[in-house]
């Protein structure tokens, strides 16, 4: 989210958040929009790039960060940063494999896996990733603008359910 879109946005997050609802912003790259960020409630904040600025920032403001990495390298130094979560576009990058062989070199669990796939996400929590992001896979854009509240419904509640049997079935929390 654009530095004047995260303005425009705080009227929405503070009513998506009364909704109960846990509300992230993302696509910052500079402290002072995550401190607007945190200003405006956001609950996580998700850095399109590794930003010191940025983690620093939501470590003082004590919210969660998710900074994007690459490769294991980036990867490490968004975690070095102090961010709680690195987001990785691993079906780009090789899908699974790439998470398990990245998970080798880096054993905390902090991976957030980026675009998953509607057809294959389970076998991402089984290499390791810990948060799913679904983004344009849903194709969310086209099923709101067809008013398509039950197919959004729908997709979310089966990931929701498929994710927790996954972790139940693991002995994870759920």
């Amino acid at each position: 989210m654009s530095y004047a879109r995260i303005r425009s946005a705080g009227c929405l997050v503070q009513t998506l958040k009364e909704s109960g609802l846990l509300i992230g912003v993302g696509g910052v790259t500079r402290s002072s929009q995550a401190r607007e960020s945190g200003m405006l409630g956001a609950d996580f904040i998700a850095a399109a790039v590794i930003s010191p600025d940025v983690a620093a920032a939501c470590k003082e403001m004590d919210v969660p960060c998710i900074l994007s990495g690459f490769t294991p390298t980036e990867t490490w130094r968004a975690l070095e940063m102090g961010a709680d979560f690195v987001r990785i576009p691993a079906e780009a990058l090789g899908g699974p494999r790439y998470v398990h062989s990245l998970r080798e070199t880096l054993p905390a669990r902090c991976l957030v896996g980026a675009e998953m796939p509607l057809d294959n996400y389970l076998s991402y929590l089984e290499a390791g990733v810990e948060v799913l992001e679904f983004k344009s896979s849903l194709g969310i854009p086209k099923l709101v603008e067809q008013d398509e509240w039950a197919e959004i419904s729908r997709l979310a509640s089966k990931i929701v359910n498929d994710c927790d049997d996954w972790r139940a079935n693991h002995n994870l929390r759920v």
